[in-house]
């Protein structure tokens, strides 16, 4: 009956009955709205930080990329620029030796012959090849090859480099071929 009244008196107001019925709710409501908006404030403000740093990302990826094929590119450059440097130097001995292939045979011929490897072993050095010197040195294994072991002579130390059956080289301080080399017991 209390209800019937209840609705009787609702009806009269014109409020609906079932809202009186409920708590209020519209200051929790207002809450709970200004919350969810800081939320998709800072959802946004995250968002925006995420794309900025993977753009970013992506940028200094394609940087990489650009600066790894300069690099390449620069070291194949420079290759082919000291290629054509060393090739320029050995030229004028390249032409020594055609001279010399169409040279008569003779006492001349010989000289001329040992001119042009002066030339050679003048131009390498100039590049910055180094002859490495072996006979009667120590036996050293980081830049002899020892191919064959003989009995130290009278006053040979043993371990010493008696022969040398091919010349070692070095370009700076980088072995390009070790000397091969006899060695004494």
């Amino acid at each position: 009956m209390e209800e019937e009244t209840k609705v009787a008196e609702a009806a009269q107001t014109g409020k609906d009955w079932e809202s009186e019925q409920k708590p209020e709710t519209g200051k929790e409501t207002g809450k709970e709205t200004g919350k969810k908006k800081k939320t998709d404030k800072k959802l946004e403000e995250l968002q925006a930080k995420y794309d900025a740093l993977e753009d970013q990302y992506q940028r200094m990826l394609a940087e990489y990329a650009n600066y790894k094929r300069r690099t390449e590119q620069e070291k194949l450059q420079i290759g082919e620029f000291t290629t054509a440097d060393v090739l320029k130097k050995l030229l004028p001995v390249v032409d020594n030796f055609d001279r010399a292939a169409t040279a008569e045979a003779g006492p001349a011929y010989k000289d001329g012959v040992l001119m042009i490897v002066k030339q050679l072993g003048e131009t390498l050095s100039k590049i910055g090849l180094t002859e490495i010197d072996a006979e009667g040195q120590p036996f050293d294994p980081e830049i002899h090859y020892a191919v064959q072991r003989v009995d130290a002579t009278d006053g040979m130390q043993p371990d010493t480099v008696t022969a040398v059956l091919q010349k070692g080289y070095k370009l700076g301080d980088r072995l390009l071929r070790p000397a091969m080399v006899v060695v004494a017991e």
